[in-house]
C-alpha cells in the first residue's frame, strides 16, 4: 500500500443518511442544497463545526455568494440551525424533517410576498458587507435575519442603526443591537423616530457639555489655594536682630 492509499484510508468516511438522499427532494431540498448539507456532514467529520461561506464554496466551486444564498434557506426552513454553546451547526432539524416526513412548502419559496422579503434580505446583507468590507459570517446573517422576523424591526430601522455603528467606527453586530434593543425599549419604530431620538440624545450631551463648562467657570477659587497662601518675607538676619 504506497502512500496515498495509507492516506485515502486514514481520512475516513463520512456517514450520510440513506434516507438523505432518497427523499431530499420531497422535504424540499434541491441539488445544490444536498451538495452543501453534505458538505456540512462532512466538515463536522474533520471537527470543523463552524465552516465559512468561503470554505464551503473553495469545496463545492459555487460562488460565495451561491453559498450564502443556500444557508439562508437552511436556516429559514430549520434544516440547520446554530450551536451556540459549541458554535457548530446543528442539523438535527434535518434529521427530524426526514423522520417526520417534514416538507418545506413550495408556494413559501415562490410566493411574490416571499421574494420580495429575501430581496429586501438580500440587500441587507449586501449593506452590512460592504460597510464590513468583508463577507458576513454564517452566524451574523443568522442573527440579522432574527432581527427582521424575531425581533420584527424594519430594514430601515436596522440600516440606520448600522450608519449610527459606521460613525461611531464600532463595526460588531453586539453594539448594532444595542441601539436597535435601544429603541425598542423608547418605543422607536421607524427611522424618522430614530433619528430624532439621536439628535436629542446629541442635544443633550450638548447642553450637558456646556453646563459643566459654565459651572467650571463660575467655580470660585478654592480657599486651600495657592492664591490664597500668605508666605512672610522677613530680611535675612533680622530674626538674629530680635
Amino acid at each position: 500500500m504506497d502512500e496515498d492509499e495509507k492516506q485515502f484510508f486514514a481520512e475516513g468516511n463520512v456517514d450520510i443518511p440513506t434516507r438523505l438522499l432518497r427523499n431530499y427532494h420531497q422535504i424540499g431540498l434541491s441539488n445544490e442544497d444536498l451538495i452543501v448539507v453534505i458538505q456540512l456532514f462532512a466538515f463536522s467529520r474533520e471537527a470543523i463545526k463552524l465552516p465559512s461561506s468561503e470554505l464551503i464554496s473553495a469545496r463545492t466551486n459555487f460562488s460565495q455568494n451561491s453559498i450564502q444564498r443556500i444557508l439562508e434557506k437552511l436556516l429559514k426552513h430549520k434544516f440547520i440551525s446554530f450551536s451556540m454553546n459549541n458554535d457548530a451547526y446543528d442539523l438535527s432539524g434535518l434529521i427530524e424533517k426526514l423522520v417526520g416526513g417534514g416538507r418545506v412548502d413550495p408556494n413559501s419559496l415562490s410566493s411574490d410576498k416571499s421574494l420580495s422579503q429575501l430581496g429586501t434580505q438580500k440587500r441587507l446583507y449586501q449593506t452590512f458587507q460592504r460597510e464590513f468590507g468583508r463577507m458576513l459570517t454564517p452566524m451574523e446573517l443568522q442573527t440579522i435575519s432574527e432581527w427582521l422576523k424575531k425581533d420584527q424591526f424594519s430594514p430601515d430601522l436596522v440600516v440606520t442603526a448600522l450608519n449610527q455603528a459606521v460613525n461611531a467606527q464600532i463595526l460588531n453586530l453586539r453594539y448594532i443591537e444595542k441601539i436597535l434593543l435601544n429603541w425598542k425599549h423608547n418605543n422607536v419604530q421607524t427611522k424618522e423616530q430614530a433619528e430624532a431620538d439621536n439628535l436629542q440624545h446629541r442635544q443633550r450631551y450638548s447642553d450637558d457639555s456646556f453646563e459643566g463648562k459654565q459651572e467650571f467657570k463660575r467655580k470660585p477659587p478654592s480657599s486651600s489655594g495657592s492664591e490664597n497662601i500668605k508666605i512672610p518675607l522677613k530680611k535675612i538676619g533680622e530674626e538674629k536682630n530680635l
